[in-house]
């Protein structure tokens, strides 16, 4: 394999299904040494499937060849003196372990923090589970689906009201999970000068998204206010049209917001007379007139195929996108032009198609060269000669530092995901400025609600919680002079970063060649829509719609043809902290050689990672997935899904993998008739009936309360969990215990509720400051960093240069 830019550094996974394998698996595509750690009959992913015609063969497993690209494999059980042995000499030359095995097993197997640091003080040990390692559902059975609902996320942004909560149709969770675990976890690796030493990552899939996703826009207006919102079915309730819609061939993600967009549309729909009503120019009398707007819409897109209402639209300057199916995405002649879709070369599978690199660096571009290991293929190579490893204490006590202090990022990112990238940096320890201004207020400084409610862009509530992490300097990029301060600012930093479309920077005077020649080690980061070149670069869409391009808006919903728009961008926090991984891959690498680089990160690739499973079964079968609730995305699980209780929109998650689950669940039910039938005996048969299975499951969840019944669930061996809603989160002791959210006093003088660090680092503390004021560290770069004077100083904000 090439030299990528995380050559020399050594992984050891002890990881299965999703998670920590996606996570291990970016590690390896981007250059590090990963060696996978299967027990005896393997990661429980290789009998997951997809398999070529149905065949079950753990060596075919379109899953397991997805998520293990570019590892070493090898056997070793772990729970054997033998084996632990080994595992632990492992271990004492690694730099990272990533890991989502149950915190009580790696205590039991002797395999937990307090024993692997004593191993190797300098371990980074990422620990990805749904949960987290502390909290009183830490022990919980659990699984992606259980971590999911209980985010808030399914009860605010996804499904009809009177239905059940709905996930994406993949592994949202372990994947927000992964990504998040592999952006912290590779920040603790590279800063371990900074923080004396190793340290435990912990991540808690369902805190991640809790957090950054859902609680960014609601959790401060739920702590003022105390009201909150739930699901509606529709994309934007409040404005029109703003939703998914169907077409003549499939659905449009119809998005027509500011006027411009809304006469694009009216362009392309013929100028009827209803669309030249002047009140319709405003998105919000449309959505008062939802009814009308969108009955007219869909009888105009039932006569239209999606890939034409998409491109006349688009030309038109109306950001709506088709609903890509996984197939449309898969063969896209986008995609095909950037070398999205890859082929590799295995012994049992022959050459098959996969997904490629998530983001392309300019110098070490990363990405999937060899195929999964064989189970075991690499015993001989990797484990021979291990010596006994020596114990001595691991590091102690938190160090006080941060482990990207000293990194400086200036962010041009705007709205959500770009200032995400730059939270993520922040809560590490980096300077991360901001560069905004008076003369275009960015979005989502305008969106309510507002501290006391007084209106004002520097008392957004959801602002100040999706920006915390980022500095502020305010430059007016209109006038030349604030050109020239930002690349004066740009000299002193190590990385820009920017979610622009194509060629705006370069418009500016700011694209990567001119930034090279006031540094010529910069750092770029880039993360347009669907990248830097291609048929679709110049795309417009919003993060809400971002996602229909990938295919993961295709699996949304309750049953075939039946999709359901998620209600806010998944996309924007995903990407946000997906980007700073990118960044800190670029990092790696400027620190081993010295070179900068330029990052093409595709926001559309990136999300399209999360279509994965689905992208082999039909890279393997030709098979085109679609909605299917909440069911497993591989249908391997029964039951699988979210039940009603007792109350007002209350509902469980229920997980049942095995047999034996099945039986405790059955147990717990007190043994029905129904449940002790031959037939739901097996897994294949609770499959086969799981429609029928899912409606007797929900005849008896509906006379419980939520969080009784998932206690008592628990307590019987089966996974579930309560479909937490939006106000439920500020008071679940889980997330209290975790102190997922935070009271902030803002340096403007109110108090509010933000989320904290939503990854809980061993060693070091971030300080979580609530996002900045425009202009907030303004006296301190113009002046301090960049050394003007007083009088030049007034000058440039009397001209409003500085504004």
């Amino acid at each position: 394999m090439a030299e990528g830019a995380l050559s020399g550094i050594k992984v050891i996974e002890l990881g299965e299904m999703v998670s920590a394998p996606f996570c291990a698996k970016l590690f390896a595509d981007y250059g590090a040494d990963v060696v996978k750690v299967e027990p005896p009959g393997g990661d429980v992913a290789r009998q997951w499937g997809p398999f070529p015609d149905d065949q079950k063969d753990p060596e075919k497993s379109g899953l397991f060849h997805f998520l293990n690209t570019n590892k070493r494999g090898v056997r070793l059980d772990v729970a054997t003196s033998e084996g632990r042995d080994r595992f632990l000499a492992l271990i004492e030359d690694a730099d990272v372990l990533i890991e989502n095995q149950a915190p009580a097993r790696m205590h039991e197997l002797g395999l937990d923090w307090a024993a692997l640091s004593a191993v190797n003080p300098d371990l980074v040990m990422i620990s990805i589970t749904p949960f987290g390692q502390t909290g009183p559902y830490a022990d919980w059975k659990s699984y992606d689906l259980n971590a999911y609902h209980l985010t808030g996320a399914s009860s605010r942004y996804c499904g009809r009201p009177g239905e059940a909560p709905l996930e994406h149709g993949t592994f949202a969770a372990d994947f927000f999970g992964a990504v998040s675990g592999a952006a912290w976890g590779l920040a603790a690796t590279l800063g371990r000068d900074n923080s004396a030493g190793g340290q435990q990552v912990d991540v808690s899939s369902a805190e991640a998204i809790a957090a950054s996703f859902v609680g960014g826009q609601n959790i401060g207006g739920y702590a003022q206010d105390g009201k909150f919102d739930k699901r509606t079915g529709v994309g934007m309730p409040l404005a029109a049209p703003a939703s998914i819609v169907p077409c003549k061939d499939g659905h449009v993600w119809m998005l027509a917001l500011e006027p411009g967009q809304w006469n694009g549309l009216r362009e392309v729909m013929g100028d009827p007379e209803w669309m030249q009503l002047e009140m319709f120019q405003d998105m919000f009398v449309r959505g008062e007139n939802a009814d009308l707007i969108y009955s007219m819409v869909e009888e105009w897109s039932a006569e239209h195929g999606k890939m034409e209402i998409m491109e006349r639209c688009q030309a038109a300057g109306c950001p709506i996108t088709a609903v890509f199916t996984v197939r449309e995405a898969a063969e896209h002649p986008h995609l095909r032009e950037r070398g999205y879709v890859i082929e590799l070369e295995n012994d049992r599978l022959g050459r098959y198609r996969s997904l490629g690199a998530p983001f392309k660096l300019s110098q070490t571009p990363g990405g999937p060269e060899r195929a999964a290991p064989r189970l075991g293929e690499h015993d001989d190579e990797v484990l021979a000669d291990l010596s006994t490893p020596s114990r001595g204490e691991g590091p102690s006590g938190d160090t006080g530092k941060l482990p990207l202090e000293g990194l400086r990022v200036a962010n041009f990112g705007w709205v959500w995901a770009g200032p995400v990238t730059g939270q993520t940096l922040g809560f590490l320890g980096a300077d991360v400025l901001k560069i905004e201004s008076h003369a275009r207020i960015d979005m989502t400084r305008t969106l309510p609600p507002f501290a006391g409610g007084e209106r004002d862009p520097n008392r957004s509530l959801s602002n100040n919680a999706c920006w915390a992490g980022n500095g502020s300097v305010s430059l007016n990029l209109k006038k030349p002079e604030a050109r020239q301060l930002a690349l004066e600012l740009i000299a002193q930093s190590d990385v820009v970063v920017e979610n622009f479309g194509p060629g705006v920077m370069e418009r500016l005077g700011l694209g990567y060649e001119e930034l090279k020649r006031v540094k010529p080690d910069i750092i770029m980061f880039s993360m347009p829509a669907a990248g830097l070149y291609g048929p679709l670069k110049d795309v417009r869409t919003y993060g809400l719609s971002l996602t229909s391009t990938t295919g993961l808006d295709s699996l949304v919903g309750y049953a075939e043809g039946d999709i359901v728009p998620v209600e806010n961008a998944f996309s924007d926090p995903f990407n946000g902290i997906f980007g700073a991984f990118a960044i800190l891959t670029a990092v790696a690498h400027h620190k081993r050689t010295g070179q900068g680089q330029q990052i093409d990160f595709s926001q559309q690739e990136a999300v399209m990672q999360m279509v994965g499973p689905a992208f082999m079964d039909y890279a393997l079968n030709g098979r085109v997935a679609g909605p299917k609730n909440n069911q497993h995305p591989l249908n391997v699980a029964a039951p699988h899904g979210v039940f009603p209780c007792a109350g007002d929109d209350r509902w469980i998650s229920l997980v049942v993998m095995t047999d034996s689950d099945w039986g405790a669940l059955v147990e717990a039910m007190d043994s029905p008739d129904w449940a002790t039938a031959p037939g739901y005996a097996t897994m294949a048969g609770r499959l086969a009936d799981i429609d029928a299975l899912h409606e007797r499951i929900a005849a008896w969840t509906a006379g419980f309360d939520d969080r009784t019944l998932s206690q008592r669930l628990q307590d019987a061996g089966v996974a579930a969990a309560p479909v937490l809603t939006v106000a439920d989160l500020l008071e679940d002791p889980h997330y209290k215990a975790r102190e997922t959210f935070i009271e902030v006093d803002h340096p403007l003088g109110y108090r509010e509720t933000i989320y904290g660090a939503y990854v809980k680092l061993g060693r070091s503390r971030p300080d979580v400051r609530p996002g900045p004021w425009i202009g907030q560290d303004n006296d301190r770069v113009f002046k301090g960093l960049l050394g003007l004077d007083e009088a030049r100083y007034q000058a440039l904000k009397d001209d409003e240069v500085i504004h």
